[in-house]
């Protein structure tokens, strides 16, 4: 089944952009878009002397950071997971 895609418009720090998504993807759009927005007024308010690029570029950062952090973290479970499922395999043989 081919899916169908909707131009949502992503509103950040009061400039739209246009985004191609699925119907499904639109209500987790709108979940991204709140949560960065909150992140770069956060950031205005708390670094005042920074333009709107700066706050943009440290939510990037940041958000980026958290990606590979997690994705890094979903590696090292499933390397775990094997190794245990290698010692499992290989203790009967062992003893």
């Amino acid at each position: 089944m081919k899916k169908t895609h909707n131009v949502v418009n992503v509103n950040v720090l009061g400039r739209e952009y246009p985004v191609k998504c699925t119907e499904s993807e639109a209500e987790e759009l709108r979940k991204v878009e709140i949560s960065l927005n909150r992140q770069l007024n956060q950031y205005r308010l708390k670094y005042v002397q920074l333009d709107k690029q700066d706050c943009l570029s440290m939510a990037l950062i940041e958000n980026l950071m958290d990606t590979f952090q997690s994705h890094q973290e979903e590696i090292e479970t499933q390397c775990m997971e094997k190794i245990d499922r290698l010692e499992e395999l290989l203790l009967p043989h062992l003893s």
